[in-house]
């Protein structure tokens, strides 16, 4: 069975393996560029989440964003897409503040897609990072996704347990839940999946 590893450190090949993969879900003009993913990584390096397989090349990812209230709002109400976030858009996180956090680009390699341990793998690494920032004093206002896949509407649903908000002008659907509430899923994911 092929081991697989939870990262949180990426290069700039990294981000264009992540960007690749995208290809694969998005319409090229929602998909923004490994450049760009890399410099929100450097400014707040709590925002990505990969899973390697045996040859150290990242098969699956998340970008768990915290952004600025308005610009949530703009996502969220379907002014704006991901693809136009912008470096200065993405907050640091600071002990004891408050965030509005975006999930973006959940994706998987298709060679991949139907792996539970791929999945599971990254479901876990996401919970280690939430638990991170909860031992930070860190609260979250709210937290929203948008999915532009079945199975991407499933981990928001089924999964996550978000609330469905709108469908967007760039096919897929935004989904949103309260920040505490968000958090006691994520507990209760951490207990069924293990650290």
């Amino acid at each position: 069975m092929e081991e697989l590893k939870i990262e949180y450190e990426f290069t700039l090949k990294d981000f264009e393996t992540m960007e690749n993969i995208e290809h694969s879900y998005f319409l090229n003009e929602n998909i923004t560029t490994a450049q760009e993913v890399q410099k929100w990584y450097i400014k707040n390096n709590l925002t990505c989440i990969g899973v390697k397989n045996d040859n150290n090349e990242v098969i699956a990812s998340i970008n768990i964003l915290p952004i600025e209230k308005g610009v949530f709002y703009d996502i969220y109400e379907n002014k704006m897409n991901e693809a136009d976030l912008k470096y200065n858009q993405i907050e640091e996180y600071r002990n004891n503040n408050s965030y509005y956090i975006y999930l973006s680009s959940i994706s998987i390699d298709k060679k991949y897609r139907n792996n539970y341990k791929v999945i599971t793998t990254l479901l876990k690494g996401s919970i280690n990072l939430f638990n991170t920032l909860i031992k930070r004093n860190i609260k979250i206002e709210k937290v929203m996704a948008d999915a532009c896949t079945m199975h991407g509407e499933k981990i928001c649903k089924k999964l996550l347990k978000m609330n469905f908000i709108t469908n967007t002008s760039h096919d897929s659907k935004i989904y949103c839940k309260a920040g505490e509430v968000f958090i006691n899923e994520i507990k209760k994911l951490a207990c069924k999946y293990g650290k």
